[in-house]
């Protein structure tokens, strides 16, 4: 899935792909997680708003069922 780069500190890229209505996000300490049945107006939404963080914990993070691709990238030093 094709991700878009964001503008924002916690999220830093984001896709979506409607045939299948999964929201790909990757968050600024790499871990990628996909939303499973996110319509293409709460993607609009998201993509469209000013504040995409707080879109995405009103909108998004609570409301559809959340799986994580990659884990962190925490360093082991």
């Amino acid at each position: 899935m094709k991700r878009h780069p964001l503008s924002c500190r916690a999220l830093r890229t984001a896709g979506y792909d409607p045939g299948t209505s999964v929201l790909e996000l990757e968050h600024s300490n790499g871990r990628v997680e996909q939303y499973l049945g996110v319509p293409p107006k709460t993607w609009q939404g998201f993509l469209m708003s000013h504040e995409q963080e707080k879109y995405f914990r009103d909108n998004i993070a609570h409301s559809y069922l959340k799986v994580v691709v990659e884990h962190a990238n925490y360093s082991r030093f």
